[in-house]
């Protein structure tokens, strides 16, 4: 019977442990990564801005006030570092002899590169209208109070974002991108279509399922419901370049110019005196473009799937040794 990596390649048997282990294994530490680094940000952030200012930015994260933005960033990048990033290497270095869940050695065809960057342009407008339908969702009045506690939970984590993103100096927005961008990027890839993905493929046999399932974790984990399709797409869309081309540096290139995008957008928004909520383009987009915004990703998807899947057929047709 043959095991899977997240790409959904073919492994060797080599009678490691089975899927749900590795899973309990991955979540264990996540949680643990999560609560060590949790401490060490918070004692990072005591220490460079101040045993004072670290206090009173503790308490008052959630009333959005910019004074705390340094310490939230601090915060902010620790915890994406202790959640997602090192969980990740650690479970490819416990289970090394066995799976292949983080695969740094597959070369992709030099176009793929070209063709992420040309998908996640082209692909704007269309999820820009999944975020306007989402909006959209209304509850049962049965679930008004399920209802409630979504938007209180929305309101608080656009708060954060709009803290995050305050800063309108130019060396704000390098850490803005380092922050929001690049290490979210790496960490959410490798675990999420890395390790879950990887791991989910070879308990259901099946890279597809795998695909979409993962990109629901990855969407639920936000806890942003007027946000949630459109990051379920965007976790599918990351899980298939891997699963096409082979190489999680794929879906890390795509995953990064989605959150620059945004964190260039804001950046520019701050610097005009305008909100966050300007960001939004739904009614400046006309209908014809969403069309063409969806043929024109649905084309280069297509072009990727070929190319890549005709190299992959080459560099990757035989068995791991």
């Amino acid at each position: 019977m043959s095991k899977y990596d997240a790409s959904g390649s073919s492994l060797p048997q080599h009678g490691g442990n089975h899927p749900a282990t590795s899973l309990i294994l991955l979540l264990a530490m996540v949680v643990a990564g999560a609560i060590l680094f949790g401490i060490i940000s918070l004692l990072i952030g005591l220490a460079v801005i101040g045993p004072t200012a670290g206090i009173d930015g503790l308490e008052g994260l959630l009333s959005g006030s910019s004074a705390n933005a340094d310490f939230l960033k601090i915060f902010q990048a620790g915890s994406s570092i202790g959640t997602f990033v090192l969980p990740a290497l650690l479970l490819g270095v416990v289970e090394k002899q066995r799976y292949r869940y983080l695969y740094f050695k597959a070369r992709a065809h030099p176009t793929l590169w070209f063709m992420v960057i040309g998908i996640m342009f082209f692909s704007a407008p269309v999820f820009e209208q999944t975020i306007k339908l989402n909006e959209q969702m209304q509850l049962p009045e049965a679930l008004s109070g399920l209802e409630t506690w979504m938007k209180t939970k929305e309101a608080e984590l656009e708060r954060l974002t709009n803290l995050l993103l305050s800063d309108t100096s130019y060396w704000g927005l390098l850490v803005n991108l380092f922050v929001v961008a690049v290490i979210p990027a790496i960490g959410e890839e490798f675990l999420f279509r890395g390790c879950i993905q990887g791991i989910l493929t070879r308990w259901l046999r099946n890279p597809h399922v795998a695909i979409w399932l993962t990109a629901i974790v990855f969407s639920a984990i936000h806890l942003q419901f007027y946000g949630f399709l459109p990051r379920m797409l965007l976790g599918a869309l990351f899980g298939y370049l891997l699963f096409w081309g082979k190489n999680i540096w794929l879906p890390v290139l795509a995953h990064f110019i989605n959150n620059a995008a945004a964190t260039l957008s804001a950046f520019y928004l701050r610097r005009q005196g305008k909100s966050l909520n300007e960001m939004d383009l739904g009614e400046q987009i006309p209908t014809s473009l969403y069309f063409i915004s969806f043929v024109l990703t649905a084309v280069l998807l297509y072009q990727y799937y070929k190319t890549a899947t005709s190299g992959n057929t080459r560099q990757h047709g035989k068995a791991l040794d």
